[in-house]
């Protein structure tokens, strides 16, 4: 028995001293250095245990039984010896080993048996200052460039088992307790993404207030120049003039997503970050836009040079009807030929970077619609008014209206007639239920300037002349109706002349003998019968004038109040004249009934 017991002790003391050696594989130390090779392939986490803190680092240790687990672990650079504990702790940690080290001994436990109460504070939030222990550490960390919530957010996930982060958005501050190990690295993370240069990626809101323009129309420009959407068909086409190149409704998806896919339909790049989002708010005037700060500079900037005040243009017109007798039978473009104007061709195409050509004003047809020159003297204004003091004409409307740069300004000068759409009958012994349309008839001028830089006005002129047809079709009023649609262009305060539309009226007028005439089958031996045709010929003059600024209106206005005064014989008209001009009228004013 005794035999057997020492044999036994014998054979212990071999084994336990030949399985360490084989299972540590020992690394090689650089000679003369302080670094150390790693090298574990598949081994038992107790033997590297006893290899790293028994036969490298020489410290005291205990290891519970309930440690197990393999460690794979090649190092192809040597580390250093101060490096090798706080790589420990990360090759146990992935087999669920903790470290805690009380008084010099450390003690290699399952994580779940790992305490958590910190044995040190820290305040702050650089890492170079954390030293590893192997302790755990409550550290308390000031966010400054994003929220404490969303920096919790980031850090969970790369927390410890059972470690803590609590938020302190007051303040903007987290605390974490973890182990210092950890700690250091979560650190890391902090100065990584709560930086001045991550902060400028962050999206915010910014609402610019629209001075001069539509915020509908400049939401959607900015869409299309740095979203990449399609011009939308609510916007005029007005937009064009920027040298550049409601809250919002309620849709099927969100604004954001609207521009995403406007921008993705395109096909093209954008000039700013995925996030961008802008649109408008129509009752505060608004544009409401959704962006990095960066983002936001470049969009501002260019509002600045879209939202600027724009120019107006006052157009002064006058629309007269001239009777086509005597020396007028030709039309008026015949009475006017030695008339000092400027022709120019009625063909003429809008294009500002060409100046019209001369024609011969005799091949300018006397019917239909014909531009037929600008009066640069202003005669065939003064022509036209004589006719109508000589009786031989009508100045129908002498409109002045102001209308803004490549916006139309409509004029019109007749009346509305009621058409009836339909007839419904509900029931018998029911009064007849009729449908009325208004349309309206006469002379219907529209009228869309455009100026440059230069001064030249582009206008694109539309015009209708409508009236009610002295014949019916199946008891239905019958329109006649003429509409054409041109462009020119002219300098600022010329005249242009548009004639030619010429109309032929024919009347039967009946004489007679009172009773006589309308006795029935001899009445025509008492009376006579004439008939007539009466040519009239409408003229319209169109004189632009720029108005490029304040000081320029204020000078128009003045102009105005001036015609007023000499035209003043109301109480009204006078006290307005006193508030625009700020002095008492030099007319005298006479009371009517």
């Amino acid at each position: 028995m005794h035999r057997r017991l020492v044999l036994f002790s014998l054979i212990f003391l071999i084994v336990s001293n030949v399985i360490p050696l084989y299972a540590q594989a020992p690394p090689p130390e650089n000679a003369g250095s302080n670094k150390i090779t790693l090298n574990f392939d598949d081994e038992d986490v107790f033997a590297v245990i006893q290899t790293i803190f028994g036969d490298i680092l020489r410290v005291n240790y205990i290891v519970d039984p309930q440690v197990k687990g393999r460690v794979n672990l090649r190092t192809v650079t040597p580390v250093a010896k101060e490096d090798i504990l706080p790589l420990m702790e990360v090759i146990l940690r992935l087999n669920g080993i903790g470290i805690v080290e009380e008084n010099n001994l450390y003690r290699i436990v399952s994580l779940s048996a790992v305490p958590r109460e910190p044995t040190a504070v820290g305040i702050g939030r650089e890492a170079e200052k954390v030293f590893i222990t192997g302790k755990a550490l409550l550290q308390v960390v000031p966010v400054n460039y994003i929220s404490s919530s969303e920096m919790v957010k980031i850090l969970t996930p790369f927390l410890s088992a059972n470690s803590v982060i609590v938020d302190v958005p007051k303040s903007n501050h987290i605390i974490v307790v973890d182990t210092d190990a950890n700690i250091k690295r979560l650190l890391q993370l902090v100065e990584i993404f709560d930086s001045e240069r991550l902060r400028k990626i962050k999206p915010e809101v910014f609402v610019y207030p629209v001075q001069n323009s539509k915020a509908k129309d400049v939401a959607s420009l900015l869409q299309q120049i740095f979203l990449g959407a399609k011009p939308s068909p609510s916007v005029p086409a007005a937009q064009e003039k920027y040298p550049a190149a409601t809250p919002p409704a309620q849709t099927s998806q969100p604004p954001a997503q609207q521009q995403k896919t406007a921008s993705t339909a395109t096909g093209g790049g954008t000039l700013v970050s995925d996030i961008t989002t802008i649109f408008p708010d129509e009752i505060t005037n608004t544009v409401i836009i959704l962006s990095t700060p960066e983002d936001f500079a470049l969009i501002a900037e260019t509002i600045k040079k879209i939202d600027i005040v724009p120019r107006q243009v006052l157009i002064e017109g006058l629309i007269a009807r001239i009777n086509l007798t005597d020396d007028l039978k030709f039309g008026i473009a015949w009475s006017i030929k030695d008339v000092e104007i400027k022709p120019f061709n009625k063909e003429y195409n809008l294009d500002i970077s060409n100046i019209p050509g001369e024609i011969d004003l005799s091949s300018v047809q006397g019917a239909g619609f014909s531009i037929f020159g600008i009066d640069t003297a202003g005669k065939v204004r003064a022509k036209l008014e004589a006719l109508a003091t000589e009786g031989k004409g009508t100045v129908m409307a002498a409109p002045h209206i102001l209308v803004s740069d490549n916006r139309e300004a409509r004029i019109q000068v007749g009346q509305q007639i009621p058409i009836v759409t339909s007839e419904t009958k509900p029931g018998a012994g029911t009064d007849i239920v009729r449908t009325v349309q208004y349309k309206d008839i006469g002379i219907i001028l529209s009228v869309r300037p455009q100026v440059n830089n230069s001064g030249l006005v582009s206008l694109e002129i539309s015009q209708e002349i409508s009236s009610v047809a002295a014949a019916t079709i199946g008891g239905e009023v019958a329109i006649d109706k003429t509409e054409t649609t041109t462009n020119l262009v002219a300098q600022n305060g010329e005249t242009i002349i548009i004639g030619g539309l010429i109309r032929e009226d024919a009347t039967k007028a009946r004489e007679g003998l009172p009773f006589l005439s309308k006795i029935p089958i001899l009445g025509y031996l008492f009376s006579s019968t004439e008939d007539s045709k009466d040519r009239t010929e409408l003229i319209i003059l169109l004189t632009p004038h720029v108005i490029r600024n304040r000081s320029e209106a204020a000078n128009v206005t003045t102009d105005y109040i001036d015609k007023f005064k000499d035209a003043a014989r109301d109480e009204k008209i006078e006290e307005f004249i006193k508030d625009k001009s700020g002095k008492e009228p030099d007319v005298n004013i006479e009371n009517r009934e």
